[in-house]
């Protein structure tokens, strides 16, 4: 897989416009002080990370989305690989959702920044 793919810089939390620099200031999303610290601005490039002001009301989308893929999955895997009834998945989805929330959260943050901007791979030379 190429360095330069979206996908790739996605799944690694990198900034959409250069795929060099970190989204978030910790790398660890369970530190709950810090699980929506991004930098003002890349480290790397200078994107800004909050285009204006409330930016990031439109990620509840891309998380609510996310949430209900992974249920979906869960459902799934609870129904027909390990035959668990109805009630005993509302327990291991919401403990599920509750543990990767953190990830989630990130995800769709980052997920929606990249709707917005776009890679240009002569952001690094304009710095």
């Amino acid at each position: 897989m190429a360095t330069s793919s979206a996908a790739f810089a996605l799944l690694r939390l990198k900034c959409p416009r250069c795929h060099k620099g970190d989204l978030f200031t910790n790398p660890n999303p369970y530190n709950f002080k810090t699980l929506d610290v991004m930098p003002e601005k890349c480290p790397c490039c200078g994107q800004r990370t909050e285009i204006e002001p409330g930016f990031y009301y439109g990620a509840m989308y891309c998380s609510y989305g996310l949430g209900m893929l992974l249920s979906l999955i869960n459902f799934l895997v609870c129904q027909f690989i390990i035959h668990v009834p109805g009630f005993g998945f509302l327990i291991i989805n919401a403990v599920f959702l509750l543990l990767v929330w953190p990830f989630v959260f990130r995800y769709a943050r980052a997920a929606y920044f990249y709707i917005f901007v776009r890679y240009d791979p002569h952001a690094l030379d304009k710095k």
